[in-house]
């Protein structure tokens, strides 16, 4: 094949067009739990830039990692000189990011468990991170091999600039002014709603939740002052938790503990007790279980399942003297498990995140 057939096949038409597709999906959902891994990691390492914290540096960076694609596709339908530099680079990105997805899933489970769940990169209907690096780099070595002609009248910057700047405004425009995701109205108790839950219009400023307290509560019997709120009114379309911030809280004060259902036992304000958060089909969080919880159990312990998982990866509880809970299954739970708290008086005392820090894990659960 001609490579400068090759080339404005490749880098003027195919990997503009695979680009831009994976941008429109991801604005759609406009979900950040489904951002590749460690694109995910390094945004969250970043909250706090530009003063946004938590959900509003989810919503923002993923908001500005979708501008960036639309941008790079106009500047490769628009500025062909520009258009094989980008698309190899982009690629290369891609690739190094796929094989970061990759490698550590590989390990553990060989080629089978690197193929289960999508990339992220499209979305919730995304394939697999083998077979889009597969396509990834398919696409990055046709780019390489291509090549443009210089003396092709088509290759001026300098004519291009007015219609990327145009298509430039256009995304911006599109991207920011998409409004948030719907807020989730909540049943009016804390049993698990069969029905699905409605939505209401997003706020045109966030889509942070408002908590106001449910008029269902339950009544400890030991302190009928200490009850559990219930659920907020309204739930965010997704939650990323600083369990660091925590420590030294209520533990019925975040909005996250809020949405378990049903309600924990009316004694969680009372006493020590243990409280994890894990997903049925999360080996680190089988793994815990088994070793420190499969007995008999000197502190109480409540876990509280994430309700995101594949069904047909999920693993058998070890624990049998667990109060068990989940989280409402509707909003979008960005948090990687396990995670174990150990909570005094409905006060947040610990909080482990690394479940192999066999030190703080044992800290933890030290009476």
């Amino acid at each position: 094949m001609n490579r400068h057939l090759l080339y404005f096949c490749t880098c003027r038409f195919a990997i503009p067009l695979w680009l831009l597709a994976g941008a429109i999906y991801k604005l759609i959902e406009r979900n950040p739990k489904l951002l590749p891994l460690p694109v995910l990691s390094l945004v969250q390492s970043m909250d706090g830039f530009g003063g946004f914290t938590g959900t509003a540096w989810l919503d923002t960076a993923t908001r500005l990692i979708i501008l960036g694609e639309f941008l790079l596709v106009a500047a490769m339908l628009c500025m062909p000189r520009l258009a094989r530099s980008i698309a190899i680079a982009v690629l290369s990105l891609f690739c190094v990011i796929l094989l970061l997805m990759i490698l550590p899933e590989f390990q553990k489970g060989g080629f089978a468990q690197a193929m289960k769940g999508s990339c992220g990169c499209f979305g919730a209907s995304g394939p697999n991170p083998v077979m889009m690096l597969g396509i990834d780099a398919t696409l990055l070595v046709l780019a390489l091999f291509s090549k443009r002609t210089r003396n092709s009248p088509e290759l001026s910057i300098s004519s291009g600039l007015p219609w990327g700047a145009m298509l430039s405004v256009i995304s911006l425009c599109v991207v920011m002014l998409v409004p948030n995701r719907a807020e989730i109205v909540m049943p009016i108790d804390n049993e698990q709603s069969s029905s699905i839950p409605t939505v209401v219009p997003p706020s045109p400023t966030t889509s942070v939740t408002t908590i106001v307290p449910s008029t269902t509560t339950n009544t400890t019997t030991s302190n009928p002052q200490i009850s559990w709120p219930g659920f907020p009114k309204q739930a965010a379309p997704y939650y990323v938790p600083e369990f660091a911030k925590w420590v030294g809280t209520r533990l019925d004060t975040q909005d996250l503990a809020r949405l378990m259902t049903p309600a924990p036992p009316p004694s969680i304000n009372t006493g020590t007790w243990l409280v994890m958060f894990y997903r049925e089909d999360c080996e680190h969080c089988h793994e815990l279980l088994q070793n420190y919880f499969s007995g008999p159990l000197k502190t109480p312990t409540l876990t509280i399942a994430i309700p995101d998982t594949d069904p047909a990866a999920s693993m058998e509880m070890p624990c049998s003297e667990c109060q068990q809970r989940k989280l409402f299954k509707g909003p979008d739970y960005v948090l990687t498990t396990p995670v174990l708290l150990k909570i005094t008086d409905g006060i947040v005392k610990i909080v482990v995140t690394d479940p192999e820090d066999r030190a703080a894990v044992e800290r933890c659960m030290a009476p």
